[in-house]
């Protein structure tokens, strides 16, 4: 090689290591006079839900950082896709985030063909929350007490036992399919419009089985009102440790499944900017206050690493995806 390629190349390095290191210099730039203005964190469900939990991370990051986290409902479409699909497009620097769950982020993209946006590509994992047992519950009149009994029940009674779920394509529903794809039972699903009054209906004998968060059906299980059968995490619940889990109840090729709340940015945010957050979130989820908030509304917390978050996102999109498929979507 000519010793004027030479020092091409080793100029060509230079110039290379100028331009990262000057990239760095500005993210790094960024991240240090990052927040100036208030913080919006999309909830893309209606008031009185998730929101409750968006408000403890806004707490917390207000804290941290000095400015207004101010959360803005924005429901609508299939299992909060619609407010989802407004962050996917918003601009990455760190003031558009997203309260995220299972939904909008595993569960959607695994159903629908169509959903035009795709959270592995156009979504930056910040933090995971916190997470919430999900619970296998049937009506009383249903004549079964432990899962095994219930499989055999439908299988004595195959196209006859209906179970419910907030809608079509969520979590509540999947599980119901990876459910019959495990036992082979012939089971009806019955879409509600939210978990409201899928909850009713079962309350009420309309329906007969129902996959939902323990917080949600925890009153009605303690006033006998519904039966609970085992949970869908691959560990026994401290909100109902006497439960066992699906595997243990002796469903096969059950995987760890369970209810979480997250935070999302924009694809394209500065590292150093999420890395802010993650710090300040992760904090919180260590201290008092957050924990204790997060356990009376029957949720664990989780925290970890951006890289953490992602991981978790790709393994259940794919888990999901497989079920999907099996059911025929």
């Amino acid at each position: 090689m000519s010793a004027k390629r030479v020092l091409h190349r080793v100029r060509d390095a230079h110039l290379l290591a100028a331009i990262v290191a000057l990239g760095l210099s500005v993210a790094q730039a960024v991240a240090q006079s990052y927040p100036n203005r208030p913080i919006k964190m999309v909830v893309p469900f209606a008031p009185g839900g998730a929101d409750v939990i968006a408000r403890l991370v806004g707490d917390q990051l207000t804290a941290g950082l000095g400015q207004p986290i101010v959360i803005e409902n924005r429901p609508g479409g299939a299992g909060g896709t619609v407010g989802t699909k407004s962050v996917t497009t918003a601009e990455p620097d760190g003031y558009t985030l997203t309260l995220a769950s299972p939904g909008p982020i595993t569960v959607a993209p695994a159903v629908y063909k169509t959903l035009d946006y795709d959270p592995i590509k156009q979504l930056a994992p910040v933090a995971m929350i916190a997470s919430a047992p999900v619970v296998m519950v049937v009506h009383p009149a249903v004549p079964a007490k432990t899962v095994r009994e219930f499989v055999a029940h439908a299988k004595a009674n195959p196209g006859k036992i209906n179970f419910a779920s907030p809608g079509f394509g969520t979590s509540s529903h999947l599980f119901g399919e990876l459910l019959k794809q495990r036992t082979g039972i012939d089971i009806v699903h019955v879409p509600y419009r939210g978990a409201t009054p899928a909850i009713v209906d079962l309350v009420g004998g309309q329906v007969q089985m129902l996959f939902d968060n323990v917080r949600n059906v925890q009153s009605f299980i303690q006033a006998g009102k519904l039966r609970p059968l085992a949970v869908t995490s691959s560990a026994r619940s401290r909100e109902t440790p006497d439960l066992p889990t699906m595997t243990e109840a002796g469903v096969d090729g059950w995987f760890d499944g369970y209810y979480w709340n997250g935070v999302l940015t924009p694809a394209g945010t500065p590292v150093p900017i999420i890395e802010k957050l993650n710090v300040i979130i992760n904090d919180g989820l260590r201290g008092r206050d957050m924990p204790a908030a997060l356990a009376r509304l029957g949720m664990e917390p989780k925290g970890g690493s951006p890289q953490d978050f992602a991981t978790h996102i790709a393994a259940e999109l794919a888990r999901w995806s497989a079920v999907a498929r099996a059911a025929n979507f």
